[in-house]
């Protein structure tokens, strides 16, 4: 395996490593949020409030798709990472090989199943009934072409859990770019209405992972398809479903959970949901800092895992956890300063301005809480201590559909604006208690 396309985690200075990996994961989250700032900015611009508000909450199913295929995705770079991390190259060569029989069928099943399903989750949603169509074809769209969000996760997960974060940034801004060229194609000049922003996503996440995967071989010839090593490692199969499924599940039970909130929004009409749209989108661009550094605190603890290095583990994550205060330092005052500009590149309605400019400003201080959150999600995920991240997301599950439902009976549509900042630090304590008990070494030591 080449050495200069992967990095050994397992010694060397911690700081720089985090940060080397953690940065190209960070551009190309923020160009993953592009795709959706382009879709929305866009859309609002040449198809009005209804369009927007039809993409919106079309988001949110979207987010329950792709939290299903990133989180099964997880168990892939975690299975890899661990026997990358105890030098074992030719389990890391099975495990790649297993894993494509893994990803084709998560994506047949999110194809008929989130095809078939699309409109009744949005009635469920309390979809307002003028945006419901538009809502319905643009998750449908989605849902046809995950096979490009399952390649592109997918080759991603393999090369990060070897610690290459640069190639996958690589591709995916070239598919951002023209994801946004496509977006303007679609919608503005060839006047395919929402599902022209949809296929525009589609076809530029398709592009990227084959450009990934192409690249890959190249790099690493050992990936290349052969008969001989096309199949099925049933032992390594089942790991990555022991650590991918119960990633996929915590995943998905969240997103369920934002469902209920929405439906919420939704109860309040268009404008509101056009605000609350925007700044869902402006709340996961600011939750990238923690996604960046979490991945990279996943990958790095999966490889120490595999050396059974506990004690760089833990030093990991304390440099981890002062980057991303750091972090949070920066991004939140930014959003709060800037919100009622961001919010005026999206719609001209001075209502939906109010409501958006008061959600950022309560929200944004609360931010590091998330960042926090998912440190614990990955570190405990990584070392193989999956079922308190499942408690973690049933705790998430609780607080934010018990909140939404309470605080809006409380003080109407402004209570709901707590219910997000309330339930991350609620989850994140979770995890902290499982962290100090030091439960989690024992499955290292396994």
């Amino acid at each position: 395996m080449k050495r200069d396309v992967v990095v050994d985690m397992t010694k060397g200075k911690i700081a720089p490593q985090i940060l080397k990996f953690a940065m190209p994961v960070l551009l190309g989250l923020i160009f993953q949020r592009i795709y959706n700032f382009a879709d929305s900015w866009i859309v609002g611009h040449f198809l009005g409030d209804n369009a927007l508000a039809a993409v919106s909450v079309a988001g949110v199913g979207m987010y329950l798709v792709f939290s299903l295929i990133i989180g099964l995705t997880t168990g892939v770079t975690v299975v890899m990472s661990q026997y990358y991390g105890a030098k074992q190259e030719e389990k890391v060569v099975e495990t790649f090989f297993s894993s494509i029989y893994i990803a084709l069928g998560m994506t047949v099943i999110v194809t008929v199943a989130g095809t078939l399903l699309s409109r009744p989750l949005l009635i469920l949603l309390q979809t307002p009934e003028e945006v419901l169509a538009e809502a319905v074809w643009y998750l449908q769209i989605i849902c046809l072409g995950s096979v490009g969000t399952m390649l592109y996760n997918w080759i991603s997960a393999v090369l990060r859990s070897l610690g290459n974060s640069i190639v996958p940034l690589v591709f995916l801004g070239i598919s951002s770019a023209l994801n946004v060229v496509l977006d303007i194609l679609f919608v503005a000049v060839i006047p395919m209405g929402v599902g022209g922003a949809a296929f525009a996503t589609v076809l530029a996440q398709l592009i990227s992972g084959a450009a990934c995967l192409v690249y890959a071989w190249k790099i690493l010839p050992m990936l290349r398809f052969q008969r001989a090593k096309m199949r099925l490692n049933r032992f390594i199969g089942k790991q990555m479903l022991v650590y991918g499924l119960p990633a996929a599940l915590q995943m998905s039970i969240i997103s369920i959970s934002d469902m209920t909130l929405q439906a919420v929004v939704n109860t309040y009409g268009t404008t509101l949901v056009v605000a609350y749209g925007v700044c869902v989108k402006v709340e996961g661009l600011g939750m990238q800092v923690g996604d960046a550094l979490g991945t990279a605190l996943g990958t790095f603890t999966g490889q120490n895992t595999g050396a059974r290095n506990i004690p760089r583990i833990k030093a990991g994550f304390r440099t981890v956890f002062g980057i991303n205060a750091i972090g949070y330092a920066i991004v939140s005052p930014i959003i709060f300063i800037l919100a009622p500009q961001i919010m005026r590149l999206f719609t001209d309605n001075q209502e939906a301005i109010g409501y958006g400019v008061e959600y950022m400003r309560i929200f944004s201080p609360f931010l590091i809480g998330v960042g926090i959150l998912v440190l614990f999600h990955n570190l405990l995920r990584s070392v193989g201590d999956v079922k308190i991240t499942i408690w973690m997301g049933i705790s998430e599950v609780i607080t934010r559909i018990g909140f939404a439902f309470l605080f809006s009976w409380l003080w109407g549509y402004h209570g709901l604006w707590f219910v997000s900042p309330i339930t991350w630090w609620c989850a994140a304590g979770v995890g902290a208690l499982r962290y100090i008990s030091g439960v989690w070494q024992r499955k290292i030591k396994e």
